[in-house]
C-alpha cells in the first residue's frame, strides 16, 4: 500500500520542468477554492431558496464535523509529508506537520457530497465535488501531501456526507429556529434593504 502511495506520488507530483502557469494555478486551486467554496455557502443561504436552508445548516455542521474527525484520525495516524521525507519537489510553503488527512479535502469533498445528499444544492454539490479532486490534485502536485492523504479524505467525506442526511431533522427542529431569527435580526440592525438581502417568514 505504501509503495502504491510513493508511486502514484511520484506520478502526480511536480516535474522538475513543471509549467510556472500550472504551478500558479495549482498554488491558486489548492489554498483558495476552500474560500470560494466557504463564500458560495453564504450566497446560497443569503440569496438561495428559504427552504434549503436546513440542508446548508446540515451541510456546515458536517463539514465542521469532518474536520474534527480529520484531527482524531491524525492522532491515531501519523504521516509526515513528502518534504519531510525528502521525496518529491515542494513548490508550496507548508508547515512540517502531520499529512494524515487532507484538511483541505475533506472540506471540499464534504460540502460537496453533503450538498447532493441533503438536496441543498445538487448541482453545486456535484461542481464542488469535482472542485474537491481539483485541491486534492493540487496539493499533491506541489508536494505537500500523499495520495493516501487523498484517500483518508475521500472516505471521511463519504461518512459525513451520509451524517449530514442524518442531521436534517435536528437541525430542522433546533437550530433554525434560533439561528433564522438571529440572522433576519442582524440584517434589520445593519438596516440591510430587503430587496438585496431577502427574509423568509420561517426558518424552514
Amino acid at each position: 500500500m505504501m509503495t502504491l502511495n510513493i508511486r502514484l506520488f511520484d506520478l502526480l507530483n511536480a516535474s522538475a520542468d513543471a509549467s510556472s502557469i500550472v504551478v500558479a494555478w495549482a498554488k491558486l486551486i489548492a489554498s483558495g477554492l476552500v474560500f470560494a467554496v466557504a463564500i458560495l455557502l453564504t450566497a446560497l443561504w443569503v440569496w438561495g431558496d428559504p427552504r434549503r436552508r436546513g440542508g446548508l445548516a446540515a451541510t456546515a455542521i458536517a463539514a465542521a464535523l469532518a474536520l474534527v474527525s480529520n484531527q482524531i484520525v491524525g492522532l491515531l495516524w501519523y504521516e509526515p509529508r513528502p518534504f519531510m521525507v525528502g521525496l518529491g519537489r515542494t513548490l508550496m510553503a507548508h508547515v512540517p506537520e502531520n499529512s494524515f488527512p487532507s484538511d483541505h479535502t475533506t472540506f471540499m469533498l464534504t460540502v460537496g457530497f453533503a450538498l447532493i445528499a441533503t438536496r441543498a444544492a445538487p448541482t453545486w454539490g456535484k461542481v464542488v465535488s469535482g472542485m474537491g479532486v481539483l485541491v486534492a490534485w493540487s496539493r499533491i502536485y506541489l508536494g505537500v501531501h500523499f495520495p493516501i492523504d487523498m484517500l483518508a479524505s475521500a472516505l471521511i467525506a463519504c461518512l459525513f456526507g451520509g451524517v449530514s442526511v442524518l442531521l436534517l431533522r435536528p437541525v430542522h427542529r433546533w437550530i433554525l429556529p434560533i439561528a433564522t431569527p438571529l440572522y433576519e435580526a442582524s440584517l434589520r440592525v445593519l438596516h440591510l434593504p430587503p430587496r438585496m438581502f431577502p427574509r423568509s417568514s420561517s426558518g424552514s
